[in-house]
């Protein structure tokens, strides 16, 4: 990469909303990831079915993908580290695996109220602050999946692996033959811990990793034939890039979730069921690390772990003003924008618009972060979702993205959204006047400055050929 990632923002001077007082205004140069957002018309009709609709419905949610540890598989896990903890590491499932290994209790009303507020056209959670959204980066460093590797659709390449699927493919054929008629993972775990001899068992050990906590399906209990490749990949010390699979899985059911939401609101049906085969702790996760008004606290874990190793088995706490304290997070200091410290782990610094890192020899951990600043197609399981980190700039310690001549339909946005409070008073807008030396404030001139723009793609046609 010769120490440098190119194209991941781009620097201008230009069309800024700044969430400052009057009193305190600057004028700077903004880093914005790419594209720009074209057109914010979709949030604003989001905005109030989400702010109008209660979660407090007869929903009928069936979290499948929550599934917890048993005893079972932490011995397995326990027993098959010494041995395969290198190749763990050399694929980037080590922390994921170890992620597995920890219960995290579900808050539904959290889930419900942060699904209520999800957008399935932009992919983000809407709240009357603006956007904020789960990204690759939340994937990796919450539960260690990584961001680099192949796709998870890639076929197995030569006659070893063909022989492994074979082997473990006739494993399933005897399952099936039996009186349960089914994959049982419980059946499946047992069997090959019983035969430590078993030339497959830690290609069995990670198809059951990858059905029951990586990729869970509707059946949530069975054993997948779709994720045998995936673990024979892994299995051989070939990296697979699951971020993206399980991001785009997490997408998809928060938008099937939100549909299910508003259809009860909009409708008056007295009852809706809905499985969701998602790994929802991520979203939790995502949730307690930045609204700092949630509980509980997480606990003190050492160097190096996944995010989820702080929540587990920590108690949930109820809380009576979930919904108040999400719409006003975003307004003081009550949402955290970045709050791992650690992630990158490297630093990185942006020269003359070009992003460099101190230590030439992290380039995976470079390479690492671009990808999660690269607005892409998700290809996951059976799914295809889009990924706009542009949209959540500030995630990543960038500006948040103010298209091309946009800073004014956006304040009339934000006016009408917030139409009633006092919060409005809190933004300033620059909008480029008709002279080129002249800014107009909140319909004032403001000389002295000049400012540029330019024009990127449109996120509807983006597409990166890393998730395909």
């Amino acid at each position: 990469m010769k120490n440098k990632v190119e194209n991941m923002d781009e620097a201008r001077e230009e069309v800024m909303v700044s969430a400052s007082s009057s009193e305190n205004q600057t004028l700077r140069t903004a880093y914005c990831l790419q594209p720009c957002i074209q057109d914010s018309n979709v949030l604003q009709s989001h905005f109030h079915i989400s702010s109008e609709t209660s979660t407090h419905l007869p929903l009928d949610v069936r979290y499948n993908g929550w599934r917890p540890p048993t005893e079972e598989w932490k011995k397995w896990v326990k027993r098959l580290r010494p041995k395969f903890e290198y190749l763990w590491l050399q694929t980037g499932i080590y922390h994921s695996i170890k992620a597995s290994t920890y219960e995290i209790k579900r808050d539904d009303e959290l889930i419900l109220e942060l699904a209520n507020r999800w957008c399935p056209e932009t992919n983000t959670f809407v709240f009357p602050w603006g956007e904020s959204t789960i990204t690759l980066e939340d994937t990796e460093v919450c539960f260690g999946y990584s961001v680099l590797g192949c796709s998870v659709s890639n076929p197995l390449m030569n006659s070893e692996h063909v022989k492994a699927e074979e082997e473990l493919m006739e494993a399933r054929r005897m399952f099936n033959s039996s009186k349960a008629k089914k994959v049982n993972q419980r059946a499946w775990m047992m069997y090959f811990m019983e035969i430590e001899s078993s030339k497959v068992e830690h290609e069995a050990f990670l198809v059951y990793w990858l059905s029951r906590f990586v990729f869970p399906a509707d059946s949530c209990d069975t054993i997948l034939k779709t994720v045998i490749p995936i673990a024979i990949h892994l299995a051989h010390g070939n990296r697979v890039a699951l971020a993206p699979a399980v991001l785009a899985s997490i997408y998809r059911d928060l938008s099937l979730l939100n549909s299910v939401i508003t259809k009860s609101a909009t409708t008056g049906m007295k009852s809706l069921r809905v499985a969701i085969c998602a790994p929802f702790q991520l979203i939790q996760i995502w949730a307690l690390e930045r609204f700092l008004a949630l509980k509980p606290r997480p606990i003190t874990i050492g160097h190096g772990l996944p995010k989820v190793v702080r929540w587990g088995g920590v108690k949930v706490l109820k809380n009576n003003n979930l919904k108040k304290d999400l719409n006003i997070a975003g307004f003081g200091n009550g949402f955290l924008w970045q709050p791992y410290h650690n992630s990158p782990s490297v630093e990185v610094y942006n020269e003359r618009d070009m992003w460099k890192c101190h230590n030439p020899s992290f380039d995976e951990e470079i390479l690492s972060f671009a990808r999660c600043l690269r607005a892409c197609e998700l290809v996951g399981m059976g799914c295809r979702e889009k990924y706009l980190p542009h949209r959540v700039a500030k995630q990543f310690g960038m500006h948040q993205d103010i298209s091309d001549n946009v800073a004014s339909r956006y304040y009339d946005w934000w006016k009408h959204q917030m139409e009633g409070s006092d919060k409005e008073d809190h933004l300033v807008v620059y909008e480029l006047s008709s002279s080129d030396d002249e800014v107009v404030e909140n319909g004032k001139t403001l000389s002295g400055h000049e400012f540029t723009s330019s024009k990127v793609g449109d996120e509807g046609e983006i597409n990166s050929q890393y998730c395909g």
